[in-house]
């Protein structure tokens, strides 16, 4: 028995192969394939495998994950229904892009309560495992611990209001898994991603209220866990108003709402797992970095994100958990504590001279800033003074003859990508390809067509308003006769 363990499989996967990758793309999927079979059986379907197949073979065999091309996930929805809708354990459907994927291109939200939408196209076939490991195995699905070496440490503390923020980044920064690794070069897009953990708790969730009081109860529960291939953030918090439904839109692809801290996870980090607990009223949301960068190599594309709802039973490691003896692996996180009103009132002198140190350190510093201020501006009155008021030579015209060169070479582009649209769809039908298969090409013609008549329109009113402008010629003497 022993020598047969590591041969286990772990479940069973139904994957739908997508005949629309290219071939470079479509030979790592092979590798990253191949590389599933290690722990996993993985049964491949054809590309032209419909909806009313996929539900007739898994009427018949168990799979513990069901993988498809994004757009026939997006498109299909008995395949969810046929697990339950409110499910929130067992087996998985998920979508997979090996393609940049644009945020537009998903459209707006689904009718659904989840969404996992997997980026085998920036990613490394180990991370894929990662990835793949925790939604066939319902132990991982949730914590730091699935994502992680085993025996890695992970870094925790309690968030309370009335905290600052910047020494937690420092902190963080200055752990020596980070600053004395190549994790280093992601500080930017953890700062980021940080202060948009901040910004969940503080601007819209839990902390909302009480963000200059100081409150005796944690708001939110912080955990970090980094090893040689994965940097992942784990915050939790309640909120008693959000159903999986809520929590889905908080969390999708919007680019009306660039600034949101969740649409800045979303951008800066690899992959953004977040799961509503609906038993508990948590929600635990997973921001994770990893080796391939695919954040950086393909920052406005759409990365691995994958949102849904889980049973209390699922989360081994709990979100506000603390080092002891029941939880060995956590470590609290080396953050400077101010003093609280007890440990001034007992240290009085103490306490005032800090603060007066403090106090002497931020006005020197706004002493500074206030001089390189003031000597901005007498250099704009000199300026001014001699040369007078719009006395700068003018800016330069715009180059028409490029503008219209621009104009003819997106126009003419545009015409070739719809012609491309039109041969595809007629090759579809050709080879009796699904109706959701042939509508997708479609609204993506439609989308360049309504651009390309956008510009002929504006041509058309510059045209006409022109048109209108221009003097008319005099009439001709022997006309006047």
């Amino acid at each position: 028995m022993p020598a047969t363990l590591p041969n286990k499989k772990l479940g069973r996967i139904a994957m739908i192969l997508d005949d629309r990758i290219s071939r470079e793309k479509g030979a790592l999927l092979t590798r990253a394939v191949n590389s599933l079979r290690q722990f996993a059986e993985v049964q491949l379907l054809a590309a032209s495998t419909s909806e009313d197949a996929l539900l007739k073979k898994l009427e018949a065999e168990p799979f513990q994950l069901i993988l498809a091309p994004w757009y026939r996930y997006l498109a299909w929805t008995r395949v969810e229904a046929f697990y339950g809708l409110t499910r929130t354990s067992g087996p998985t459907f998920a979508g997979y892009h090996c393609e940049p994927l644009a945020p537009y291109e998903i459209g707006g939200q689904a009718d659904h309560l989840r969404a996992i939408l997997l980026d085998f196209g920036h990613i490394s076939s180990h991370e894929i495992q990662m990835l793949i490991r925790s939604l066939i195995q319902d132990s991982r699905r949730a914590g730091l611990q699935p994502l992680l070496r085993a025996g890695t440490p992970i870094y925790c503390e309690h968030w309370y209001s009335g905290r600052g923020l910047g020494s937690r980044i420092d902190s963080i920064l200055g752990l020596s898994e980070i600053a004395n690794s190549d994790w280093k070069k992601r500080s930017n897009a953890l700062r980021i991603c940080i202060s948009a953990l901040w910004s969940l708790i503080y601007e819209e969730g839990p902390g909302k209220a009480e963000l200059n009081a100081i409150s005796k109860a944690p708001r939110a529960g912080f955990q970090l866990g980094v090893d040689a291939g994965c940097l992942a953030l784990r915050l939790s918090y309640c909120m008693p108003q959000w159903s999986p439904k809520d929590t889905l839109g908080v969390f999708w692809p919007d680019v009306t709402r660039p600034s949101a801290p969740s649409q800045l996870l979303l951008k800066f980090a690899d992959f953004v797992r977040v799961h509503t607990i609906p038993d508990v009223s948590v929600i635990e949301v997973v921001v994770g970095f990893l080796n391939s960068s695919p954040s950086e190599r393909a920052h406005g594309n759409i990365h691995s994100l994958w949102v849904e709802p889980i049973t209390a039973n699922l989360m081994i490691e709990g979100p506000f958990d603390m080092p002891g003896a029941t939880a060995p692996h956590l470590k609290l996180l080396p953050v400077p504590e101010l003093p609280t009103s007890r440990a001034r009132a007992e240290e009085p002198s103490e306490a005032a001279e800090r603060a007066k140190d403090r106090y002497v350190a931020d006005a020197a510093v706004t002493i500074r800033e206030l001089k390189a201020a003031l000597a901005d501006k007498d250099r704009m009155i000199r300026e001014l003074r001699s040369g007078g008021v719009g006395t700068a030579p003018p800016l330069p015209p715009p180059d028409a003859e490029s503008l219209l060169e621009a104009f003819q070479e997106r126009y003419f582009e545009a015409r070739y990508q719809i012609r491309e649209f039109e041969v595809q769809i007629a090759e579809l039908e050709a080879r009796g390809a699904t109706a959701q298969d042939i509508e997708a090409l479609k609204k993506k013609m439609e989308y360049l067509a309504s651009r390309e008549n956008n510009w002929i329109r504006k041509i058309a009113k510059t045209i006409e308003a022109y048109r209108k402008a221009r003097p008319k010629p005099a009439p001709s003497s022997q006309q006047q006769s």
